[in-house]
């Protein structure tokens, strides 16, 4: 990919995603986010932008391991609806997003990128800043919310924290790759960290919905779980462990918005980092939703329970 690269003008594949969405959410020639470049140290990122000139919150939208950002666009799109701002980086390799050094990249770099997103957003307009994890994203959120300190609040749909075996166990395919693909990648990190495979190859992506036709979709997709990651992203990502354990946490409150009927990161997997949280933090299951929710009734309770977050972040009396 190169700075030409447009989801809006070139890259149409996301189109196919809208009609899985209600009307009211779906992305069209009428409410297309404006793109942006951000350019830092090596890396190159897409930015899908829902402007919202009047907000008083800015969201920063992350995405997960089988995603990138035009994918979460009909969700930022729900929220732009309700006046907030949505920022939706492509964190690179996925989506348009691209690093000069493939051996630069790694989990870290993905931390790294998101602060600089929350420091250039800040110096912007000086909205205080919301980060919004979808998936593998919300673990992230929160690993960016420690390094940076400079978030008021941090919505997740799921915690995978891979400092846990079992967690580690449930992302892979199986427990052979699981502990037998770790142990071999961490022990041979020069000869491994450069070679790329598929997110598909080395992850239950068959469950990122509850669909079928769609989970086929984003499988396909060359810029979401049809991507190919260097071992050297995967390795750091399942060795990440918390700088700040969830029992010292006091960032910004915490919203868990947990799909209910979730195969791929089920509910059990995320309650033990949820319970241990120190800050405010509530828990909501939505109903009849899969990890990648588009359910109704899911998303009915989604959209109810992060704009009462958001509000009561609003009024507090303490905002910079």
């Amino acid at each position: 990919m190169n700075k030409d690269s447009s989801y809006n003008q070139s890259v149409t594949y996301w189109k196919q995603y809208q009609k899985f969405f209600p009307d009211d959410m779906q992305i069209n020639e009428n409410h297309l986010p404006t793109e942006e470049w951000m350019t830092w140290n090596n890396a190159h990122i897409h930015l899908d932008r829902m402007p919202a000139p009047d907000a008083q919150l800015k969201i920063i939208f992350i995405h997960g391991a089988g995603g990138n950002g035009r994918l979460l666009a009909p969700y930022a799109r729900m929220l732009q609806a309700y006046g907030y701002e949505v920022v939706s980086p492509d964190l690179p390799p996925y989506g348009l997003s691209y690093t000069d050094s493939a051996e630069s990249l790694d989990y870290q770099l993905w931390i790294d990128i998101l602060n600089e997103l929350i420091d250039q957003e800040l110096k912007r307009d000086g909205k205080p800043i919301i980060l919004l994890g979808s998936s593998i994203g919300g673990m992230l959120a929160y690993h960016t919310a420690v390094q940076s300190k400079r978030v008021k609040g941090l919505i997740a749909t799921t915690f995978v924290d891979t400092s846990d075996s079992k967690v580690r166990d449930q992302l892979a395919p199986n427990k052979l790759i699981s502990r037998l693909g770790g142990w071999c990648m961490n022990q041979f990190p020069s000869l491994l960290d450069s070679l790329q495979i598929s997110v598909n190859k080395v992850s239950r992506m068959k469950w990122i919905t509850n669909n079928a036709e769609l989970t086929r979709l984003i499988m396909n997709d060359p810029l979401a779980a049809g991507t190919s990651i260097p071992l050297r992203l995967l390795r750091t990502f399942l060795n990440m462990k918390p700088v700040i354990k969830p029992e010292n946490f006091e960032v910004c409150p915490v919203l868990l918005v947990h799909p209910q009927l979730d195969p791929m990161t089920p509910y059990r997997f995320s309650k033990p980092f949820y319970d241990n949280l120190k800050s405010r933090k509530e828990y909501v299951s939505l109903e009849g939703a899969g990890h990648f929710p588009i359910e109704q009734r899911g998303l009915e309770q989604m959209i109810v329970a992060v704009l009462a977050f958001l509000r009561t972040i609003e009024n507090e009396p303490d905002r910079e």
